[in-house]
Formats: structure tokens, C-alpha cells, sequence
């Protein structure tokens, strides 16, 4: 059956199905990667700016925490994604 749909895709649009190959896909996985890890460095730095400035300026500093602590999660959650597919979500069938 999955035969026949890929088949049947070649022939209505090949320059699409062209560009579904292997390698693509994990150059945009690599990239999504890349970028997850990106936003954890990015997390941290916020997070220690907002330490460096709680002493001087309470409100800044607590804004920074935060939103560094909020990109650190979504980075670490999407990296956990990109590391894990089967991720949970399904449910194993019983024999």
C-alpha cells in the first residue's frame, strides 16, 4: 500500500517527491538541532544576565530569569523531540 502511494506520487508531481529523499531530511533534522542547541545557549545566557542583574535592577533581572528559563525548556523539550521520535505518545499494541 505505501508502495503504491509513493509510486503514485512520482508520477502526479516528481520535482516534489524529487526533493523527499534521505539526505534532506536529515539536513533539516541536523539543522533543527543545531538551532535547539543554539536556543540553550541562548537560555543560559539570559538566565545568568538576569542573575548578574538582580542585585542592580530587580525587575529586569527577574525578567530575565524567566524568559531564560522559558527558552531553556521549549529548547530542551524540541531537542528531546528531535533526539527521541517515538517520543511516548504511541501506546505499544498487546499481543
Amino acid at each position: 500500500m505505501v508502495d503504491g502511494i509513493g509510486t503514485c506520487l512520482r508520477i502526479a508531481d516528481p520535482a516534489f517527491s524529487a526533493r523527499l529523499t534521505i539526505g534532506n531530511a536529515q539536513r533539516c533534522r541536523r539543522r533543527h538541532i543545531g538551532l535547539a542547541h543554539g536556543y540553550l545557549w541562548l537560555g543560559m545566557f539570559l538566565s545568568l544576565t538576569g542573575f548578574g542583574f538582580v542585585h542592580e535592577a530587580l525587575g529586569v533581572g527577574a525578567i530575565l530569569i524567566l524568559s531564560g528559563a522559558g527558552v531553556l525548556l521549549l529548547a530542551l523539550v524540541r531537542l528531546l523531540q528531535l533526539r527521541l521520535p517515538d517520543s511516548g505518545l504511541r501506546r505499544r499494541r498487546l499481543p
